[in-house]
């Protein structure tokens, strides 16, 4: 009887929740690598007059953060929690591709089943949930799609990246779950994803309007502006010479903005340019050209984003939707720095820009995208890890002149819906024990009240992290790598007083930096950050192997001249010491039976350099790449050079790993291909671009 009794009274609870609660419908908009300056809201010159009109219209978060990159962005905000405890604490496994498999189950590329998303809590409120976009949340096996995970309709890309104007599988449109091998254009105009995403999702709420109308939940998810850069050539027009500025007056410019509308404490410095991305005077008029399409490209993109969310408002106000929407935007990462320095790809030619499928618009446009901070998607410092923010909700959320300053993050939006709909968290699901939520409702925001928090945010991606309490924020590049934190990497900023991050205070708070890093620990171990690998494999000797380990920050390669080390220790060599990239773009540093060998991989062809005779116990092995020849030499002794095959023409997307190549082998064997010794010390450098 008392178990009955607790049953009738969670239901009566989870009833009456449902009736006090306004019950709106919610539309969750999420683009893809925009940079935290690029709209017009946070200082941007692109035009996005309805994103604008939003922001003024509601609440604008000044200090809103991701999880530093697409997928792991994707899966927090999808479930509220943290993305290694739903198994992507790294990245989602690539259309064919086993990657997470033999790693822990935090790492293993999907979504577990010990989460729910919001569209399994919302369904089971009576919410019509649909989607329309870019899922990125488990690609290989159809129970791990979105209609298998709480989505009553979905059109969109399964997988991550996809072709614009030309989709085609495996990085295809989906309908449901059917593969649409020709999608038809939604438009009088060419077929073009953000077009079409959109379209559905309008499509999707008039069926419901038409139907049960039910409230609905649309988590509409634009690829825009995730390169490949694609753009309708009117779109792109509008911003073509516009950026023959120049990043560095770009930046200046923005930043100018951003304190005019108090987004940017003027006492901030502006940070510095990353090293190595040349002033824009050093380019000759061609590449300075060349570069202003890139940029005009990407405007065009969120350009074209903007229409779309005009359109979506447009159906909303007409369909008497509009006042009791929840209306929510942001960015799953900062810029996208991808592709060397200056960008990769074709853009002069039309038809060979619209059929890449990587080309991008570089470090030195990712820079000024993420103004005024530092550094850009995969890392966690400012320009990597904060978004732009934007609640809107007009019956319930008054206009705002005022940012909204309390530090936000992605688990605190499952909160938040839940609480708006009156949807009910559940313990359990499917059989699974489901874990408790981090977040809070960001509900107090609506009014300008500070909010509920009662712990630190926390944020791990790739080996880098921070933990931000209060006014203080300790981050490092690099400090997760291995089976804990490395904590000679962190530094500490007081973001109050230095939001840029141009001064690290972690010499001057040693107490403050322990505390920090004692919490991030404790948290680590819990969000299942640790272990990032299965175990230490042993080589026929008895000792360890290196264990997986991703480096943060991975040299940019693209067009430059690079050299790589490492301090060794082995009897007899095999496997792979350093690789960055897989079959496309990268490079290797292996030994076969003791001979080393450095092999490279540019736009697919490889090159092999073997050394002619083995080597063996301690020793330090490097490899280089000029414009002439590449060469591999032990302790620093050149025993192996040939002709260069021509510097690397693309970035590699895949990361740079120790001990093993990762995924898509770079060379003549079967991946992991794990070293067999023991890597003691590692390095890398780059040529500046002046100087290949």
């Amino acid at each position: 009887m008392k178990t009955q009794r607790l049953i009738l009274g969670s239901l009566l609870s989870g009833v009456l929740a449902l009736f006090a609660a306004e019950r709106p419908n919610v539309i969750l908009i999420m683009v893809d690598d925009m940079g935290f300056s690029d709209i017009g809201a946070y200082g941007g010159e692109i035009k996005t007059p309805n994103i604008d009109a939003l922001a003024r219209g509601g609440v604008r978060f000044s200090q809103f953060y991701n999880s530093g990159r697409c997928c792991p962005t994707r899966a927090t905000l999808m479930t509220g929690l943290h993305p290694h405890q739903v198994g992507i604490g790294h990245m989602t496994q690539s259309p064919g591709s086993n990657r997470g498999a033999g790693r822990p189950p935090a790492y293993q590329g999907y979504l577990n089943k010990q989460c729910v998303t919001i569209g399994e809590v919302l369904s089971q409120a009576g919410y019509a949930t649909l989607m329309a976009g870019k899922w990125h949340l488990g690609n290989n096996d159809q129970s791990r799609w979105p209609l298998q995970r709480g989505f009553e309709k979905y059109f969109g890309c399964i997988a991550g990246a996809t072709r614009f104007f030309h989709p085609v599988h495996p990085r295809g449109m989906t309908f449901g779950n059917e593969n649409i091998e020709t999608p038809e254009s939604t438009t009088d105009e060419a077929f073009y994803t953000t077009d079409a995403y959109t379209d559905y999702g309008i499509r999707f709420l008039k069926e419901e309007q038409q139907g049960q109308k039910r409230p609905s939940f649309l988590y509409l998810a634009f690829t825009a502006p995730h390169w490949p850069l694609q753009a309708f050539e009117d779109d792109i027009a509008r911003y073509r010479g516009m950026y023959r500025i120049g990043w560095d007056t770009l930046r200046k410019r923005r930043l100018k903005r951003q304190v005019e509308l108090g987004l940017i404490d003027p006492e901030w410095k502006l940070s510095e340019r990353t090293p190595g991305i040349p002033a824009w005077d050093s380019l000759d008029a061609k590449k300075q050209d060349e570069m202003d399409l890139k940029m005009a490209v990407y405007a065009a993109m969120i350009d074209r984003v903007d229409q779309n969310i005009g359109k979506l408002v447009g159906y909303l106000k007409e369909a008497g939707l509009f006042e009791n929407t929840l209306i929510m935007f942001l960015s799953d990462n900062g810029g996208c720095q991808e592709g060397g320095m200056l960008g990769r790809g074709n853009f002069y030619d039309v038809e060979k820009r619209n059929q890449e499928s990587h080309n991008s618009y570089g470090e030195a446009w990712a820079n000024a995208s993420n103004t005024p901070f530092r550094l850009y998607k995969h890392f966690v410092h400012e320009g990597g890890a904060s978004t732009p923010f934007i609640m809107h909700w007009p019956a319930r959320i008054a206009p705002r002149k005022a940012w909204y300053s309390d530090p936000a993050q992605l688990i605190d939006l499952m909160p938040t819906i839940l609480d708006v709909t009156g949807a009910r968290y559940p313990a359990r699901f499917h059989g699974n024990d489901i874990p408790a939520l981090d977040g809070v409702s960001l509900r107090p925001a609506f009014g300008g009240m500070t909010l509920a928090r009662k712990s630190p945010i926390f944020v791990e991606h790739e080996n880098n992290a921070f933990v931000r309490d209060g006014d203080w924020k300790l981050v490092g590049r690099g400090v997760s790598g291995g089976q804990e934190a490395n904590r000679s990497k962190w530094e500490l900023y007081n973001i109050k007083a230095d939001r840029t991050e141009t001064k690290n205070l972690v010499d001057a708070h040693p107490e403050r930096v322990e505390d920090l890093a004692t919490q991030w620990d404790a948290w680590a171990k819990r969000a299942k950050v640790y272990p990032k690998a299965s175990g230490t494999k042993k080589s026929k000797k008895g000792k360890a192997a290196v264990e997986r380990t991703g480096v943060a920050d991975p040299p940019q390669v693209a067009g430059r001249g690079f050299s790589v080390t490492a301090d060794i220790q082995a009897s007899k060599p095999n496997g792979v010491v350093l690789s960055h990239g897989g079959v496309n773009f990268g490079y290797s540093l292996n030994f076969v039976q003791g001979q080393a060998v450095f092999e490279l991989r540019n736009a697919g062809t490889l090159t092999r350099l073997v050394a002619a005779e083995a080597t063996g116990g301690a020793c330090t092995v490097g490899a280089s790449l000029t414009e002439k020849e590449m060469t591999i030499s032990i302790d620093g002794e050149v025993i192996a050079r040939r002709a260069s095959p021509g510097l690397l023409k693309g970035q590699p997307v895949i990361g740079f790993f120790v001990g093993e190549d990762f995924k898509d082998p770079v060379g003549r064997y079967v991946v992991p291909n794990r070293f067999n010794g023991r890597v003691l010390r590692y390095g890398s450098t780059v040529t500046p671009d002046s100087a290949k």
